[in-house]
């Protein structure tokens, strides 16, 4: 009895907070993207950035919201076609970093990473959360197949990365 009147104190003496994210995937994403009014490229490559640049979560108030952090950053890599991940791509970007809350985005400069890069008026920024479904790091050859048979409108509805 003791034990279940120290658990009620316990979450009785502040708020609990988490972090409610749906759950996505690579299909959902390119779904997502490929409906929105904005135009995207989806890269492959590795983003280069300096990871101290990172926001961390604000500390005088865990519950606040922060505005994007912009981080410069480089990408190397490929971006997709219907052939799959082809063509050479390299460019400069803005990486936009959003905490929520007590929670940051998080990304690792030089990590191998699939991303949905907004491209406007020839610039090209990624925009990550810590809710995610922006940037894939370390993508599986099933998630490259699952992203390039919905850039070529064939399965898109993610079961084909399971098989």
């Amino acid at each position: 009895m003791r034990a279940f009147v120290f658990l009620i104190a316990l979450f009785a003496a502040g708020p609990l907070h988490a972090l409610s994210c749906l759950a996505t995937d690579i299909a959902t994403s390119f779904q997502r993207f490929a409906a929105a009014p904005e135009r995207y490229v989806v890269v492959h490559g590795t983003f280069h950035f300096d990871e101290g640049a990172l926001p961390k979560p604000p500390q005088h108030n865990p519950n606040l919201t922060t505005p994007n952090t912009p981080i410069p950053a480089r990408f190397l890599g490929k971006s997709l076609s219907m052939d799959g991940f082809q063509n050479r791509f390299a460019t400069d970007l803005v990486l936009n970093v959003k905490c929520l809350g007590p929670w940051c985005a998080a990304m690792t400069s030089g990590r191998d990473t699939i991303a949905f890069l907004r491209a406007e008026d020839g610039v090209y920024s990624l925009s990550i959360n810590p809710c995610g479904g922006v940037a894939f790091a370390d993508p599986t050859p099933a998630m490259i197949a699952q992203v390039t048979a919905c850039m070529r409108g064939q399965d898109c509805d993610g079961k084909q990365a399971l098989r």
